[in-house]
Order: C-alpha cells, then structure tokens, then sequence
C-alpha cells in the first residue's frame, strides 16, 4: 500500500471511530432519558430481573434480612454477593433519608450509582490505553477519547450502565485490579499485589462470578513462573472469600452458590448470546481475532512480554466463562462484557504489528456495524418506547391496588415491589422461582399457587394464561382488568373479603 493510500485510509478510519463513539453517545443518552425523571420516578425495570435487586436493596433500607429463605414466604431471593447490596443499600438510604423521599426513588439512586461505576470502568480503561498503549492510533488524540468511549457506553453495555445491578461496578472493580496487576508486572511490589488482591476480592463482593481478570491474571503468573506474586495474589484474595463465606452463614452461602443450581443449560442459548455480544460491540470480535492470531503465531515471544500475556489469558479465560454461563437460563449477552472490555484493550497493544490495510479496514467496518446498528435500535424516535409503556402499565395496577384487600399477590414479579402495592409480604418471585417449583423443591404452602388455592391472598392480579376455570382462582371473582398493547391482567378478589 502506497503511504498516500495508507494515510488516506487512516483518516477513514479516525473519522469512523468518532462517528461511532457518537452514536453510543447518542443511543446512551437516549436510554438515559427514558429510564430517569428527576420529577416523577418511573415504575418500570430497565434490565431482566431488576426488580430482585431493588426490592433487595429496599429491605436492607428497612433493616431487613437481605438474605432469606427463598423457599418461605414471601419467596424472594437475593442471589447476588454481599458488598452489591450493602453499598448500593448504604448509599441509598443516606439519601433517601437526606431528602425525605419516599421508597419510588430507590431505582433512582440506584441507577445513578451504576453510572458512576461506569464513569470509573470508562476512566480506568483511559489510564490503561495511556500507561501499556504505545504510539498506535488508539492510543492518542480525540480517537482516543472515542475508543475509551466506545468501551464504556456500546450498545453492549447498554442498560448495564443504567440499569440496579452488580455487573458494572463488579467490572470496576475488576479493571481496577488488572490495572494494579499490569503495574506489578512492570515494577514488581508486593503491596500492589495485596491491593489488586483486595480490588478483586471486591468485585467478587458485589456478584460472586467476577472473577474472570483475577483467574486470567493468575494463570499468567503461573505462566511466567512468578511463583511469590502468585502465592501472595490467591491467598490474600483466598483468604477474603473463606472468611466471607463462613461469617455470612447457611443462607448466605446458599443464596450465592447454590439458588441457580436448578435453572438449566440451553447450548442455543449461549451461542444466540454470543452472537449478540459480537454484533452489539463488533470490535470485541475483531480484536479477539486479531489477538489469537498474533498470539499463536509469536506465542514463545509472549514470555518477554508479560503486560499481553497476562491480556492474553484474561481474554481466553473471560471469553470462554461466558459462553459457557452464558448458555445458562435467564443469561444475557452482558455476561461478555468483561472479555469485550479487556479484547479492546488489548487492540491498542497490537494495533501497531498489524498490516495496515486490516488493521485500518477492520476499525472503519467495525464503526459502520456500530454506527448501523445504533440507527437501527428501537428507540423513542420512531415510537413510545416500551419502557415508558411499563411505566403507565405499573402505575394503573397500583392505583387499582389501592382499593384491594392486600395481602395482593400480582403475576408481574415488578408489580408486588412496595411503591407498586405498600403492604407486606412482597412477593417478588426470584426467576429461579419456576425452576426450582420443576425441580420438585418443597415451598411453604405450596408456593404461591398453593397460597391462591388455599385463599391466602386477598387479592390476585394474573395475565391471560389463567382463566376463571383455573383451580387457583376457584376462591376469587374477577373484579377489574387492565389491558395494553402488551397485557392484559385481570384483577380478582376473594370471594369472602367483601363487596
């Protein structure tokens, strides 16, 4: 290639990488929008299953258990680790006692912390392309910026980072510690491995499977045969879980190691997965390519260059975790998102030994997959996004709950969090629920359906999969109903408990 037609594709490709860091930017906030009001709190989840952790981190601002039996009533479950719910619930009870607000702005808050999470992954990834990337395009300059932007913001990540869950500030976290440990590899002291130790440690505190950079970082000392750094690393880090998991007791382990053992592995559904995470971030595929080609053709070389061996092993150990959890019922595509993280990164080290004409021509196809991608997204532009549809949906069961007998039980696990319906028990079903009812798991009273036979609850809200003929509605008459574009729910009420 001519150094006119190189320079000339290089431009291409710069101008590219903007364009799609503007379009991240651009979709990011347009979620931002639909899922915040500083007025008036949206009731509606903006991830699957984001109603577990704020009902979660409701009771620890109640001083509830956080931790109970899911096979009791009211049947919930927290099965994310103990450093998730006591930070973001310590958090959100300061302010919510601070500003006098009412229970609704607890996803409020919550979604704000994730974000700050973000802002620090986006930060950290900046100081790691500046302190290991050499003089390649990703490393310097507005292509910078745009390259840690995508990092942070790509529609992989989406409502991760605006969303109550774990996943974004267990990467922090993690990223932290890799960055500490790549300081190590180039200036070794022990204090650093103590410090990455107790940032991994960390990470695995809010959401227990973190722990994909800490395993890829130890292989890599193994592999380097730093024998001390390795011992120091996994028994500090070692030492922080057994003490965690002894002091937090029955239910506690139980919660975070064993309440999914029911839910089944779907193969279709980690690849699906899988397919999703490369067409959300493109250059996650394109980078994981790249490496492993790099790596096996200049593999003995890799032991004079500690900083991508210890990359190498984070993105193998990292890609393959996910796509075997990720074939795991209820997984989604954000379990790549910590392999797509580190794979960029490692894109910056590489970039420079790459041929021009791919290195260059795989950015600008990235961006433009990125780019279209973005203008093909559902979004409030080209109708009501459905996140706002919930909202309305959620605010009509709890006005009609308003005039029912509780205790209510609503088939919508969103629908039973306190600011939907105020009395207790909130039954707000973990998604293992179902999965362990199949599993024969014996539950108080018969679950929930056996609570309905029985005529436990006052008031029923179900969908169209139950008719009046279902034997658990046999104790109730249908009183109400609600119906959208997407539901229809039927309200019932004990047949007893009034006109």
């Amino acid at each position: 290639m001519s150094e006119r037609a190189e320079h000339k594709l290089r431009r291409t490709a710069e101008v590219s990488l903007i364009l799609a860091a503007a379009a991240c930017l651009t979709l990011w906030l347009l979620r931002f929008c639909y899922a915040f009001s500083f007025v008036t709190p949206h009731m509606s989840p903006t991830t699957g299953c984001e109603e577990e952790s704020l009902f979660s981190i409701w009771k620890f601002s109640q001083h509830q258990a956080v931790y109970a039996d899911p096979y009791r009533i009211p049947f919930a479950v927290s099965y994310f680790n103990w450093g998730y719910y006591y930070f973001y619930g310590s958090i959100t009870s300061v302010w919510l006692h601070l500003l006098h607000l009412d229970a609704i702005w607890i996803p409020t808050i919550g979604r704000l912390i994730t974000i700050v999470f973000a802002l620090i992954t986006g930060g950290i990834f900046f100081l790691m392309v500046r302190s290991f990337g050499k003089a390649t395009l990703l490393a310097h300059g507005p292509v910078a910026w745009a390259w840690c932007l995508i990092a942070t913001i790509s529609p992989l990540v989406g409502f991760w980072s605006i969303t109550v869950r774990p996943d974004i500030g267990a990467l922090a976290f993690e990223t932290a510690g890799l960055y500490v440990i790549l300081c190590n590899l180039r200036k070794q002291n022990q204090r650093l491995l103590i410090l990455a130790a107790l940032l991994f440690y960390a990470a695995w505190a809010f959401k227990q499977s973190s722990v994909t950079m800490l395993t890829g970082s130890i292989l890599a000392l193994v592999l380097l045969k730093r024998w001390r750094a390795f011992l120091v690393l996994s028994g500090v880090w070692w030492s922080f879980v057994a003490m965690t998991l002894i002091l937090g007791g029955r239910i506690f382990r139980d919660s975070i190691l064993f309440s999914q053992g029911h839910l089944p592995m779907q193969g279709l559904l980690g690849l699906e997965n899988a397919l999703r995470a490369a067409c959300k971030n493109p250059f996650f595929l394109f980078g994981l390519l790249a490496f492993f080609i790099f790596s096996f053709r200049g593999f003995r070389l890799l032991s004079t260059r500690p900083v991508e061996l210890t990359l190498l092993c984070v993105v193998f150990f990292s890609s393959l975790f996910a796509l075997v959890t990720s074939c795991k019922f209820g997984a989604n595509d954000n379990y790549y998102i910590p392999a797509a993280w580190t794979t960029m990164l490692v894109l910056v080290l590489i970039l420079e030994r790459m041929d021009s004409r791919w290195a260059f021509g795989g950015l600008v196809a990235c961006s433009l997959l990125i780019v279209t991608g973005v203008a093909l997204t559902s979004t409030g532009l080209t109708y009501n996004y459905s996140y706002r549809d919930q909202d309305l949906r959620f605010r009509n069961v709890a006005e009609k709950l308003s005039h029912l007998p509780a205790p209510a039980f609503v088939i919508l696990p969103y629908g039973n969090l306190p600011w939907v319906q105020p009395a207790s028990p909130h039954f707000v079903l973990g998604y293992t629920y179902y999965a362990d009812r199949q599993a024969g798991v014996r539950m108080e009273g018969g679950g929930w359906e056996g609570l309905a036979r029985d005529g436990y609850f006052q008031t029923l809200v179900v969908d169209q999969d139950y008719s009046s003929a279902d034997p658990i509605l046999q104790k109730y008459k249908l009183v109400d109903e609600y119906r959208d574009v997407g539901w229809d729910l039927f309200f019932y009420r004990r047949i007893d408990s009034g006109p």
